[in-house]
């Protein structure tokens, strides 16, 4: 964790426009989810934990016969934690044994072929075993785990079934029970699901098999506010009580904007999709005696931007541009923010934009701000970076439309890199606000109110250019109530439409009917929204009509 630049105020909005961002994402909540959430979270809101040492953990799991640890997907940093473990108990002289929920138990056999170097390549071993249609997540995040077993021949297993959380609760803990037979003189760590980890969950159906696993949580949130709110240091080592830990090595702001980013853009949005962080999917350095400091893995942020940039000035022939002359910032470190020109405006406005856990360019210092270092994100900031222009924060409909414009434009140059990047359709809007009776609790519809209203503007807005035959044919007061609509959101309406606009344009290229030169001139020479909308493209029209596929 790094030098945190604001009060706890501060990043309680952070981490609230976040969590609205994913349930808008997401959707209404499984019940059952709901439930086995509720479970987890109240240890932890409960508990009283009294800071200690990572050797007063270390000494305890090297005494246990089964450790659980609490796995966060999305988030590297509870992976490398996991491996920090296996790491630190082989040093004490505690031999351990990989259990991951990761892959499903039917498949140990190939995984066992892939650690002992006879299944022909990684991708083989992916695809044999269902890796992400069953799981889905970045295996870069585990690879590291597999090369430290294989390297070291410490023997890792599958315990993962398809079903029902309680049922999987089940089934692991057979699972686990046998591995724990099997390795008899060793400590059996496991990597599984933060939520499993509640007492009633795995612990119990293990506790019906008589083992009593010694349990390591990480970065729990409310532990991590509370002591925030008190002044009190965030992270570290903690205890419950005998058997219970918690470490914390990551904010709960970071380590949800990785979930909202997996939501939103799932393996795509990894930074290493265009292969610029190769190092860092390939793991940290490991030495011969497989050791490392665990602080590799990190990538050179402004590098790997540049990379994104150098892409962008190649595809529009832009070689004047300067390409270097930025800063690029994280979630990570927000001290920038710390700056008096985000107390008055527009920089006001941009630190709210910021709150909300979205990208931004801004123009004064130059700075690329992106919440987490996904490929879609970074190249729309890249784009507006080369663009030279800052989102426009004014009232009236010249800057609603200069933001569209802005949207647009950075969509597409992201779609240029990554055509997977989707975008909502009319028809899945449509969609959405039928399923809004799904929302069943009050906190539920709060987080959904908000974009169900933008989404319900975004679908006036285009009935309404359809009806008047274009959007320069709209009456002022019409046009007034759109622009309205946009700032209360922090302009979330215009950067649907923006998206909306980018999408057809990206399909239009794409169909060959707008060259690489019409972009160039979309983006970089006019600041018209709906300029080739004037030509009645096909493609544009479909987006606006909603005939796109979901």
């Amino acid at each position: 964790m790094k030098k945190r630049p604001t009060g706890f105020a501060f990043y309680r909005e952070l981490l609230r426009g976040i969590k609205r961002q994913i349930r808008e994402v997401q959707g209404p909540e499984d019940a059952a989810v709901r439930r086995y959430y509720r479970s987890y979270a109240a240890i932890l809101e409960r508990s009283h934990p009294a800071p200690c040492q990572e050797r007063d953990f270390l000494e305890r799991a090297a005494s246990a016969r089964l450790v659980l640890v609490g796995d966060f997907h999305t988030l590297d940093q509870a992976q490398w934690q996991y491996l920090k473990v296996l790491k630190a108990l082989r040093r004490q002289g505690a031999l351990p044994a990989l259990a991951l929920e990761m892959v499903q138990a039917h498949h140990d056999k190939k995984l066992q072929e892939y650690l002992a170097g006879e299944c022909p390549d990684e991708g083989s071993f992916l695809e044999k075993t269902g890796f992400f249609e069953h799981w889905g997540f970045d295996f870069a995040h585990y690879r590291p785990l597999l090369e430290w077993a294989r390297s070291l021949g410490v023997p890792a297993h599958a315990i993962n079934v398809e079903g029902g959380l309680a049922a999987r609760d089940r089934f692991m803990a057979e699972r686990l029970a046998h591995l724990c037979g099997v390795y008899p003189d060793r400590v059996v760590v496991v990597l599984v699901g933060d939520l499993h980890l509640a007492p009633r969950h795995l612990p119990a159906q293990l506790a019906k098999r008589s083992f009593a696993p010694v349990l390591l949580y990480q970065n729990s949130e409310s532990v991590t506010m509370r002591r925030l709110r008190a002044g009190a240091e965030p992270s570290g080592w903690f205890r419950l009580d005998e058997d219970r830990f918690l470490v914390n090595n990551t904010y709960p702001w970071v380590k949800m904007q990785t979930y909202l980013s997996w939501l939103e853009h799932g393996g795509e949005a990894l930074s290493s999709l265009q292969g610029f962080t190769k190092a860092a999917a390939a793991g940290g350095r490991t030495d011969d005696d497989g050791d490392d400091d665990l602080t590799d893995g990190s990538v050179d942020l402004t590098e790997t931007v540049h990379e994104y940039i150098r892409v962008l000035k190649d595809l529009f022939d832009l070689r004047l541009r300067a390409d270097d002359n930025f800063q690029v910032f994280t979630m990570r470190a927000l001290d920038f923010l710390d700056d008096a020109y985000y107390r008055r405006e527009p920089g006001k406005t941009y630190a709210k934009i910021i709150r909300e856990g979205r990208a931004l360019f801004l123009k004064r210092g130059n700075i690329i701000y992106i919440p987490i270092l996904d490929v879609n994100r970074t190249v729309q900031e890249a784009a507006h970076y080369l663009m030279g222009a800052d989102l426009d924060a004014g009232p009236g409909g010249g800057s609603f439309f200069r933001r569209l414009h802005y949207f647009a434009s950075g969509f597409v140059a992201s779609k240029l890199i990554n055509p997977l990047r989707h975008y909502r359709t009319r028809e899945a809007m449509r969609k959405a606000l039928e399923d809004q009776a799904r929302y069943k609790t009050a906190k539920e519809r709060a987080y959904g109110e908000r974009l169900l209203g933008v989404l319900r503007t975004t679908l006036a807005f285009f009935d309404a250019v359809e009806g008047y035959g274009g959007c320069s044919r709209m009456p002022q007061i019409e046009l007034d109530r759109f622009v309205a609509a946009d700032r209360p959101t922090l302009f979330a309406l215009s950067e649907q439409i923006g998206f909306q606009l980018g999408e057809g344009l990206y399909r239009s290229y794409d169909a060959g009917e707008l060259s690489g030169e019409d972009l160039k001139h979309y983006i970089f020479a006019q600041g018209d929204p709906f300029h080739f909308c004037r030509t009645y493209n096909r493609h544009l029209a479909e987006v606006v009509e909603g005939q796109g596929p979901t």
